[in-house]
């Protein structure tokens, strides 16, 4: 790529925006390209953590392997988010990085990563502001995986894989990446089975459509439909406050919605 386009990313690039022309250069001459076709392994789990990369171009998943070899899809990036930021307190990398299509990355060695944030305080604070908001999207993640159904999460990806991916197309919006149901398991943490029966039922309640080996969503009926759910979810510990504030004996089992009513909205799932 010529020294001028990437002098451009470089400046538009969220790592490092604000930081002064001079750096912008250095940083431009410490930066390698790489291409890598789909299907390809940036770095797996285990590698020296030598380097740092930030997308310019395509889509990468981040993945772990449990001990039973189970993958779970930790993160999808879009073009200009970084990754393989644990570089400072990770010796070896904790996770794999594969892309789901043909890639170019730039890459900046550990060793003059570390040089760039010694001199450039402004670098310094986008990187832990970076930081910042992975720490906050895991946690984030994590509550809600364990206060909700597999479907409620579902929804909840495909609405933001719409939001990241999203091409708009007279039918809705196009989720413009090629994810497999086995991916989609792995990104909410359920099984390729339970993923192809709950988007042929979002498919039957209108929120899904399919468009050769992409999906399709309704986004607006799509963010009402998990308002609703997170409300559902949200309703045990409302009458468990009412309860405790009347000192009421009845059992809260009572007031819940009974299994086969609790998906009104989405009727078997």
């Amino acid at each position: 790529m010529a020294k001028n386009a990437w002098s451009h990313f470089v400046s538009a690039s969220e790592l490092f925006q604000g930081i002064s022309q001079r750096d912008v250069q250095k940083i431009t001459s410490l930066c390698t390209e790489k291409r890598f076709p789909r299907g390809m392994r940036i770095f797996s789990e285990g590698d020296a953590t030598d380097c740092l990369c930030i997308l310019k171009k395509g889509r990468v998943k981040l993945t772990s392997l449990s001990d039973k070899g189970r993958e779970t899809i930790l993160h999808i990036l879009k073009p200009d988010e970084v990754f393989g930021e644990l570089l400072l307190s990770e010796e070896k990398r904790p996770f794999t990085a594969i892309t789901l299509e043909d890639s170019v990355v730039m890459v900046i060695s550990k060793e003059s990563f570390l040089e760039l944030l010694s001199v450039a305080p402004t670098l310094a604070l986008n990187f832990i502001r970076l930081l910042s908001k992975r720490l906050a999207t895991v946690e984030k993640g994590v509550a809600e995986s364990s206060h909700t159904w597999s479907y409620h999460r579902l929804a909840r990806v495909l609405l933001q894989l719409s939001e990241e991916c999203g091409e708009e197309v007279p039918a809705g919006t196009l989720i413009n990446v090629r994810l497999t149901h086995e991916d989609l398991a792995n990104l909410i943490g359920t099984s390729r089975e339970t993923v192809t029966a709950q988007l042929n039922k979002f498919t039957r309640a209108g929120l899904v459509k399919r468009q050769a080996r992409c999906l399709i969503v309704t986004k607006s009926s799509l963010s009402d439909f998990i308002r609703s759910e997170e409300l559902r979810l949200k309703e045990p510990i409302l009458v468990a406050r009412v309860l405790q504030k009347t000192s009421c004996s009845v059992s809260l089992a009572a007031f819940r919605t009974p299994a086969r009513r609790r998906s009104s909205s989405l009727p078997g799932i």
